[in-house]
C-alpha cells in the first residue's frame, strides 16, 4: 500500500502558515509530514526559516493523526 505526504517547508514559510498547511494536508488525509529543519535561510530572500522543534510542537497538538517528522 502507498501512503502519500506532504512537504513542509520552513525556509519558504513561517511558523503560523506552516502549522496551517500541516492541518490542511492532515484534514485532506495525507498519511505523514516532513519538515525541513534550518536553522537560518540559505539566502537573504527566504527569510523565514523558524525554529522547526516549536513549529512540530505546534502542529502535533491533538487531535493529529498523522506522523511527523523533521527532514
Amino acid at each position: 500500500m502507498i501512503t502519500l505526504g506532504y512537504k513542509l517547508s520552513s525556509e519558504e514559510h513561517s511558523a503560523p502558515d506552516l502549522v496551517r498547511y500541516a492541518q490542511m494536508a492532515e484534514d485532506t488525509g495525507f498519511g505523514f509530514a516532513l519538515i525541513s529543519d534550518h536553522f537560518h535561510p540559505w539566502i537573504d530572500r527566504q527569510g523565514q526559516s523558524p525554529f522547526v522543534w516549536s513549529v512540530l510542537g505546534a502542529i502535533a497538538q491533538p487531535p493529529s493523526v498523522c506522523a511527523w517528522a523533521p527532514r
